[in-house]
C-alpha cells in the first residue's frame, strides 16, 4: 500500500470515529431533551444542565449526510423533538435579572420609544444561523442551514443574490472593509469568498474541520483568517499557489474548538474565543499564544465574541462582549494595551438564553445620546399582556444619556431579542428590550455600523429589521 493511500485510510478512520462520537452525542442529547419536555420538572435532566459540545443542532445535516439513508431517517426522527411552546408564558420560559432590573413577563411594547419591527426578510428554506451588515450600510448578508448565502438590499429590503456553492450548513460570515466581498464559512469544511456585485465564487478555500468563524485581514483581501471544530486557527494567503500548505498558509492547533474570532487592525495579533471557556490571544507571526483571560471559572463553552467599534480607525476597540453556555453575557475593558492587558469585567448581563446554543451578539456606538429623559410605566416598556395583574404598574425614570450611547443585543434560545444598555460605568447597565416577533431561536444579531438599525436571523427561517424610530431619539 502507498504512502498517499496508508495517510488517506488513516483519515478516513479518524473521520469514523469523529462521526460516531458526534452522534452519539445528537442521541443523547435529544433522548435527554425529550424526556425533559415529557416530564417538565419533574425531569431527571433539564436542557440547562447540560454540558455538550457547542456544535448542537448545526451537526444534524452533515451527520445525516454521512449515513445511510435508513439510519438518517432514524436519527432524524429521534434528534427532532417537538419545538419548544413559545407561546406559552415568557415567565414560564426565562427568569430575567440584570443588574438592577427586575424581572419582568411579556416583550415589549411597540409605543414608539424603543425598537420596532421594520421588515420581516423571507427566501431561506433553513434555519438562519448568521446575519451581517455590511461595512457600508447598504446590505445585509445572511447565511442558512439550507446551504446558501443571501445578500438582501437595506433600503429596498428585497433579496439581490443568492449564493449557491456550499454543500453544507453556512455557519459564519466576514465582509472585506470595501463591501465588495464576502467570505462564508461552513460545514463543509471551506470558507469560499463572493463577490458580491455579480454573486459569483471568487475563490475556495479548503480548512481542517467545520469552519466556525470567519474573517478578512483588516487591510488585506488575500489574507482569510477561520477558527475551525478541529482545534485550528488558520491564516491563507490567496495568492499562494499551494495555499493549503506553502508559505501563504499559518496553522495553529488550539486546545478547543475555536467557536469565534477577531482579527487585530495590525494583522499581527488574532483574539479567538473557544469550547474550553478561554480566550486566546494569538502572534500570527510566530504561533504563539501570547495572553490568555478565562471568561468563567466554570469554564463554559464562548459561542461568540463582539467588540464595540467606538475608537479611531488606529485604535482597536476597548469594549469586548463574550455570549458563554452560562447564559451570562460578559463584557469587558480590553484597555489600550488589548493584547496583554488582563481584562476587567464591567457588565455582566443575564436574561437571555445561550446554554448549548451558538448564539450571537453585537454591539452599537453612537456619540450622541439616543434618548431623552422621560418618565414610562413598566408597561410602556414591557408588554402587560402576560402580567395578569401578577405585576404592579410602576413608574421608572429612564436616564438621560447625556454622552454617549452604546448598546448591546445578543440572540437567544428563545425567540426574543435582547437590547441592553451598557453605556454607564461598571455594573450599571440595564436591560432595554425584548424584541419579539421571531417564532423560535435567535441565532444572531448585527447592528448596522453607523445607525441604530439591528439585523436578527433566527431558526424561523426569517431575517427581520429592526429600528428605532425618530420619535425614540433625543432631539437636538
Amino acid at each position: 500500500m502507498s504512502r498517499e493511500a496508508k495517510t488517506l485510510k488513516q483519515r478516513i478512520e479518524t473521520l469514523e470515529k469523529e462521526n460516531t462520537s458526534l452522534k452519539k452525542s445528537l442521541f443523547d442529547l435529544s433522548i435527554r431533551y425529550n424526556a425533559n419536555l415529557s416530564s417538565h420538572s419533574k425531569s431527571l435532566f433539564s436542557l440547562a444542565s447540560l454540558d455538550v459540545p457547542l456544535l448542537h443542532e448545526a451537526f444534524m445535516d452533515p451527520l445525516l449526510t454521512l449515513m445511510p439513508p435508513a439510519a438518517a431517517l432514524a436519527v432524524q426522527n429521534v434528534a427532532s423533538p417537538p419545538a419548544p411552546d413559545f407561546s406559552a408564558s415568557p415567565a414560564s420560559n426565562a427568569s430575567l435579572a440584570v443588574d438592577s432590573v427586575e424581572p419582568f413577563a411579556g416583550g415589549v411594547k411597540n409605543s414608539g420609544r424603543g425598537f420596532v419591527l421594520k421588515q420581516e426578510l423571507q427566501g431561506h428554506v433553513g434555519a438562519v444561523y448568521c446575519v451581517q451588515f455590511s461595512p457600508c450600510g447598504k446590505f445585509v448578508a445572511s447565511g442558512s442551514f439550507d446551504k446558501t448565502v443571501k445578500v438582501w438590499d437595506v433600503s429596498g429590503q428585497t433579496e439581490t443574490q443568492t449564493l449557491k456553492k456550499h454543500s453544507l450548513n453556512v455557519s459564519d460570515l466576514g465582509w472585506y472593509h470595501d463591501s465588495t466581498e464576502l467570505i462564508s464559512g461552513a460545514y463543509d469544511q471551506t470558507c469560499k469568498i463572493w463577490d458580491v456585485e455579480n454573486g459569483k465564487l471568487v475563490d475556495s478555500i479548503d480548512c481542517d474541520g467545520f469552519v466556525q468563524s470567519v474573517m478578512f485581514h483588516p487591510t488585506d483581501k488575500s489574507l482569510i483568517f477561520h477558527g475551525t471544530s478541529r482545534n485550528v486557527l488558520g491564516m491563507v494567503d490567496r495568492r499562494s499557489k499551494n495555499s493549503k500548505s506553502g508559505k501563504g498558509a499559518v496553522t495553529i492547533k488550539n486546545e478547543s474548538m475555536i467557536n469565534s474570532l477577531y482579527v487585530y487592525r495590525d494583522g499581527v495579533f488574532v483574539l479567538t474565543a473557544d469550547s474550553q471557556g478561554y480566550l486566546k490571544t494569538w502572534d500570527i507571526r510566530n504561533g504563539k499564544c501570547v495572553h490568555v483571560n478565562q471568561n468563567s471559572q466554570s469554564k463554559t463553552p464562548i459561542s461568540h465574541i463582539a467588540l464595540c467599534y467606538s475608537s479611531t480607525e488606529e485604535e482597536e476597540p476597548r469594549m469586548l462582549a463574550v455570549n458563554s453556555y452560562d447564559n451570562v453575557m460578559r463584557v469587558y475593558e480590553r484597555g489600550f494595551t488589548a493584547p496583554k492587558y488582563n481584562y476587567k469585567v464591567l457588565h455582566a448581563l443575564k436574561g437571555h438564553k445561550n446554554k448549548n446554543w451558538p448564539i450571537k451578539s453585537s454591539f452599537y456606538y453612537s456619540r450622541d445620546p439616543l434618548f431623552s429623559k422621560r418618565h414610562v410605566s413598566h408597561d410602556d416598556l414591557y408588554a402587560s399582556s402576560d402580567v395578569s395583574g401578577e405585576v404592579e404598574p410602576e413608574v421608572v425614570e429612564k436616564e438621560k444619556l447625556t454622552g454617549s450611547t452604546t448598546l448591546l443585543a445578543t440572540g437567544s434560545a428563545d425567540p426574543y431579542v435582547h437590547v441592553y444598555n451598557v453605556s454607564g460605568g461598571e455594573g450599571t447597565s440595564e436591560l432595554l428590550q425584548r424584541l419579539e416577533g421571531h417564532t423560535d431561536r435567535v441565532y444572531a444579531v448585527n447592528f448596522h455600523p453607523t445607525e441604530p438599525v439591528l439585523v436578527s436571523c433566527s431558526a424561523d427561517f426569517t431575517v427581520r429589521l429592526w429600528t428605532l424610530p425618530n420619535g425614540s431619539r433625543k432631539k437636538a
